[in-house]
């Protein structure tokens, strides 16, 4: 047992400092988003803002336009024109900029949002420290099973008996870890700064309750494996049916 417990406090060490690379990515990924997002977001704000504003002035021109006098037609034609060509204007650099408008005043902020995050999100600092996350993921999952082959070939050298391949299954592992972490960053990205500080957190407790149960469960087949001990020929192996019934002769 004592092989044992060197090799499971060995890996869980190895696995603590891991996790702790992986939550410290994350969380500088959602940081570095956050502060890349904030300028982005108060811009597009006030470009949609703007975008509105100019509209409503161009409505209330054309309105005051259609109900002129003959007196005042003239100045309400040039204002009208005016506040037309304003919000021309204006609405085309704010397409230019963010690719799409907004639909109402109601709508100025997710739509800043939304427009600032996809801008954000090809951001070189982004970028990296989005990649950086993911290659923290995948080497927690290279870690894992690494430990896995370990404990294996441990059980193996010590129990004398044949397990079967892991190959399949840490295949299919690694797969399933990595499409987690890539939807893990997805939602982390897709989320405002406040919600996606909270979501590294619990993601992070969820990482840290999922690694000590397997733990537990991998101390269990251990311990379970230890008390069969290893299988050893039966001392009976060899000797003729006589010297079974009869001991051996003289």
């Amino acid at each position: 047992m004592a092989a044992y417990d060197r090799q499971r406090d060995a890996h869980r060490a190895e696995s603590d400092e891991q996790h702790q690379a992986v939550t410290a990515a994350d969380a500088r990924a959602a940081a570095v988003r956050a502060e890349v997002a904030a300028p982005l977001i108060e811009q597009a704000t006030a470009d949609g803002t703007a975008h509105i504003e100019t509209r409503g002035l161009m409505w209330e021109a054309t309105a005051a336009r259609s109900a002129a006098g003959r007196l005042r037609k003239r100045a309400a034609d040039r204002a009208a024109t005016q506040a037309t060509g304003e919000h021309h204007a204006t609405e085309d650099a704010v397409r230019r900029r963010w690719g799409s408008l907004p639909t109402g005043a109601g709508g100025v902020e997710p739509w800043a949002e939304t427009v600032a995050r996809r801008q954000a999100h090809t951001d070189q600092r982004v970028t990296e420290t989005r990649l950086e996350a993911e290659q923290a993921h995948r080497e927690q999952s290279r870690l894992a099973e690494r430990h896995l082959r370990e404990s294996t070939a441990l059980r193996r050298q010590l129990l004398g008996s044949a397990t079967p391949s892991t190959a399949a299954t840490c295949a299919t592992g690694r797969r399933a870890r990595a499409e987690q972490a890539r939807h893990d960053l997805a939602q982390i990205e897709a989320l405002p700064v406040t919600e996606a500080a909270q979501l590294v957190r619990e993601l992070a407790a969820r990482a840290e309750a999922e690694r000590q149960t397997a733990e537990r469960a991998q101390a269990a087949r251990e311990a379970r494996a230890a008390q069969l001990g290893p299988s050893r020929p039966s001392s009976e192996h060899g000797r003729t049916g006589s010297e079974r019934d009869f001991g051996p002769s003289l």
